[in-house]
């Protein structure tokens, strides 16, 4: 299956991935390894996602502080392409200046992480900490939006 290739290679993999992390006060980063891979590398065609193929209903959600990735970038990606070609799903995005990489719904959070879910949070990502509220915000806005759209799928709506 093509793929990106990394920018680095092992042990320079890991050892950029440290120095971005501890950088930009998070406990995992990686989002310069991405850009810098594809400045070295552009997406090719055979690289991409296939969205347009995708039947059903798509909800695309990121986070413009994600750290990993530039989420919101692949995001808007997608969007272009779904523009572009014709396809047989319906879209919707879901894109938030806070949240994290953990754009997750706050009651799966809870689940995952029943007493600390902010903590870990804030403990993991300096946009964590330094936004506690938003990212919050974001993921209850997540999780009631996810609701009413599975609720609207199962009726048929």
């Amino acid at each position: 299956m093509p793929y990106l290739p990394y920018a680095y290679r092992h042990p320079e993999y890991w050892q950029r991935i440290q120095a971005d992390s501890k950088a930009g006060g998070d406990k995992i980063a990686s989002r310069k390894m991405f850009d810098e891979s594809e400045r070295r590398h552009p997406v090719r065609e055979e690289e991409r996602i296939r969205v347009e193929k995708i039947r059903g209903k798509l909800i695309f959600i990121g986070a413009e502080d994600d750290v990993l990735w530039d989420t919101c970038k692949y995001i808007r990606r997608m969007e272009a392409r779904l523009e572009a070609l014709p396809h047989e799903c319906s879209y919707e995005s879901w894109l938030y200046e806070h949240g994290t990489h953990f754009v997750f719904p706050e009651s799966l959070m809870r689940q995952m992480l029943p007493l600390a879910s902010g903590l870990f949070v804030s403990f993991m990502f300096r946009a964590g900490k330094e936004h506690p509220r938003e990212c919050r915000q974001t993921r209850i806005d997540i999780d009631r939006r996810l609701k009413q759209a599975l609720a609207a799928w199962r009726d048929g709506r």
